[in-house]
C-alpha cells in the first residue's frame, strides 16, 4: 500500500454531480480528491436523455423542481455555450387524449413564465395541418400541437469539463478508481481506502468525505453505518444513428407516461422507460419488450418509426429520493444534501436524488454544506465562471477548417466538445486525419483524449471524443482507434487487439435487444470479419 495522502474533501462519484462539487469545492480554495470507479459520466449521467431542461411535466405536482430546475439550466447554457444547442420539440394532440390542445396550451403559457430563466423561447400554437406541415412524419389523425424549447448537451462533455476544471484548479481526479472502504475513527469518517486502475491499494485521509455516487449512495453510505434511502428506477433509450424527424417530438405510452423522441445533431434518442429497479446496479439489462413499449408507444403519433434501424440502446438507474405509492414517472426529481452528523456520524455528507439540470446548483448546495462543517469562508462561483473552452469565442467553423484542413462538420464537432480550445487540441495530435467519416473525429484529438482527458479503454475514447459513436458503431473504426490510444498508452500489439474486443463485446450488450432480421445479418458479418482480422476465435 502507498503512503496515504491528505486532503480537505474526497469525492466519491464521476458522474456530473460528483464533478461538480469536485470543481465547486477546488475553486473555493480546498484539496480535493474525486474518485470515480469507472469512467467520468459512464452511469446514470451518461445514461440521461441528454438534455438541459426544465420539466414541465413536473409542474402538475412539484412546480418548485421546475423552477429551480430552469434557474439552473441558464446559469449551465451560459458557462458552457459550446456544449449546448436548442431542441425544439413538438408536442402533438391526438384524438381522446387526456389533455386536449386548449389543456395543453395552458400548461404551456405557465411553463413559458419559466422559460426566460433558461434564455429559451415561449411555445406556439399550431393546427393539425400546420403540424404535418412542419413534421411530415406526424400521424394523420394529429388535431393539434404545441412548441416547446428546450437545451440538448453532450453529459460526457459536461462531466469531463467540471472534472479538468477542477484539475486545473489543484484537485486530483481518479477514474476507474474504487473506493474499497470508508476509514473511520470510532463513529467517524476519516478517509477512503482505494484500489486505482493499476490495482495497486491506496490510502487518502480527509475532513470530509462526500457520496455523490447517485444510485450506488446506499451502498457507499452503508459502509458508514448508515441509511440512505432511494427508489431506483430503471430507463432505455433506443439511440438511432441520424435524424428521423425535424422537430423533437412528445408522444404517450399505452399507460399514459410521457416518452421522447429527441433529435441531436446526429442522432435520435427515444425514451424512456420509468420502472423501480431492485438488480445489480453494475448490470443493468435493456429487455426486448421495454424496446416494444417506446415503440408501441410512439408509432401512435409517428407512423414510421419502426422503419428506421437504431444502433444501440442505452440503461441507466436515477436515484430518485424514496417516496411510497407513487408511479416512478411522477416522483419528484427534488434532492437533499445529508449531514450523516445528524446520525452520530462525523465528516460524511451524501447528495441525493435531482437531475442534470439542476447538477450545478446540487453541487454549490453540498458544497456550502462542507465548507460549513469546515469553517470555510469562500463564496460559489460557478454560475457565472465558464467551463473550459468558453474563455473566449469560438472561431468561424469554415475558418477553423480551412486552415487546419479538416472538413467543416469535423470543425463543427471538435469545437462542440472543446470550445475555443479546438485548434490547440489539433496543434497537439499533429495530424488532421479523420478516425471515422461516419462519425467525423480526428486522430489529433483522440492522441489528445489518451495523453489529457484520461481515457484508459476504448469505451472511454466513446464518452470523450464520440468514437464508435456514428452509423458504422465502430465496424469501421474501433481497430484503428485501438491503434491510436494503445500507441499513446504503451499497449502491445496483443493488448491493442483486447481491447479493440472487450469494446465490440461491451457494446453488443446494448446493440442486441434492437436487432431486427437485417440488423441480426450485419451483426453476423461484422463479427466475423472482426474474428478473422483480431484472431479472436481461441480467446474468446
Amino acid at each position: 500500500m502507498t503512503a496515504p495522502t491528505a486532503h480537505d474533501v474526497v469525492v466519491i462519484g464521476g458522474g456530473v454531480t460528483g464533478a461538480g462539487v469536485a470543481r465547486d469545492l477546488s475553486l473555493r480554495g480546498l484539496s480535493v480528491l474525486l474518485l470515480e470507479k469507472g469512467d467520468w459520466g459512464a452511469g446514470t449521467t451518461g445514461a440521461s436523455s441528454w438534455m438541459i431542461h426544465g420539466g414541465p411535466r413536473y409542474l402538475e405536482f412539484d412546480w418548485d423542481t421546475t423552477r429551480r430546475s430552469c434557474i439552473d439550466a441558464g446559469h449551465i447554457v451560459t458557462i458552457a455555450r459550446n456544449l449546448v444547442y436548442r431542441v425544439v420539440f413538438l408536442i402533438p394532440v391526438m384524438p381522446h387524449d387526456r389533455n386536449n390542445i386548449e389543456r395543453m396550451e395552458t400548461a404551456m403559457e405557465v411553463y413559458d413564465r419559466f422559460q426566460p430563466l433558461k434564455h429559451a423561447h415561449p411555445h406556439r400554437r399550431l393546427t393539425g395541418d400546420e403540424a404535418r406541415e412542419v413534421e411530415p412524419g406526424l400521424a394523420p389523425d394529429v388535431l393539434a400541437a404545441v412548441t416547446m424549447e428546450e437545451w440538448g448537451i453532450d453529459p460526457h462533455r459536461l462531466v469531463f469539463a467540471n472534472v479538468q476544471d477542477a484539475i486545473d484548479h489543484g484537485a486530483r481526479a481518479m477514474n476507474h478508481t474504487r473506493v474499497t472502504e470508508l476509514i473511520r475513527d470510532g463513529g467517524n469518517v476519516i478517509g477512503v481506502r482505494y484500489r486505482a486502475s493499476d490495482g495497486e491499494l491506496s490510502e487518502a485521509r480527509a475532513r470530509v468525505v462526500v457520496n455523490a455516487t447517485g444510485p450506488w449512495a446506499p451502498e457507499l453510505a452503508a459502509m458508514a453505518g448508515v441509511d440512505v434511502n432511494l427508489r431506483p428506477a430503471k430507463g432505455i433509450h433506443i439511440v438511432y444513428p441520424h435524424r428521423i424527424s425535424n422537430f423533437s417530438i412528445s408522444a404517450e405510452s399505452i399507460d399514459g407516461r410521457d416518452l421522447l423522441m429527441v433529435a441531436h445533431a446526429g442522432f435520435t434518442l427515444l425514451g424512456t422507460t420509468d420502472d423501480d429497479f431492485y438488480g445489480d446496479l453494475d448490470s443493468v439489462d435493456v429487455m426486448e419488450d421495454e424496446v416494444e413499449y417506446l415503440l408501441q408507444g410512439f408509432e401512435r403519433v409517428f407512423p414510421a418509426i419502426r422503419n428506421y434501424r437504431p444502433v444501440r440502446t442505452t440503461t441507466g438507474v436515477r436515484p430518485t429520493l424514496f417516496k411510497w405509492r407513487r408511479y416512478e414517472d411522477e416522483l419528484s426529481r427534488r434532492y437533499e444534501v445529508i449531514d450523516h452528523a445528524s446520525r452520530g456520524v462525523e465528516g460524511f455528507v451524501t447528495i441525493a436524488g435531482g437531475k442534470l439540470s439542476m447538477y450545478r446548483l446540487m453541487a454549490e448546495e453540498t458544497s456550502d454544506a462542507v465548507c460549513r462543517k469546515l469553517g470555510h469562508q469562500a463564496e460559489c462561483t460557478t454560475a457565472t465562471r465558464p467551463l473550459p473552452g468558453n474563455e473566449s469565442d469560438t472561431e468561424p467553423v469554415a475558418e477553423l477548417a480551412a486552415r487546419c484542413g479538416i472538413s467543416a462538420l469535423a470543425a463543427l464537432k471538435l469545437q462542440s466538445r472543446h470550445g475555443s480550445n479546438a485548434e490547440k487540441v489539433l496543434d497537439e495530435g499533429r495530424t488532421s486525419r479523420i478516425l471515422c467519416r461516419c462519425e467525423p473525429v480526428t486522430e489529433a484529438e483522440l492522441v489528445y483524449a489518451a495523453r489529457h482527458e484520461q481515457v484508459r479503454t476504448l469505451a472511454d475514447a466513446f464518452r470523450r471524443v464520440g468514437v464508435a459513436g456514428g452509423p458504422c458503431a465502430g465496424a469501421a473504426c474501433i481497430l484503428r482507434a485501438s491503434e491510436v490510444v494503445g500507441r499513446e498508452l504503451g499497449w502491445s500489439a496483443a493488448q491493442r487487439f483486447a481491447a479493440a474486443h472487450d469494446f465490440v463485446r461491451g457494446a453488443w450488450l446494448g446493440r442486441a435487444p434492437v436487432l431486427a432480421q437485417a440488423g441480426w445479418a450485419q451483426e453476423e458479418l461484422a463479427q466475423g470479419a472482426m474474428r478473422g482480422l483480431m484472431n479472436l476465435e481461441g480467446r474468446a
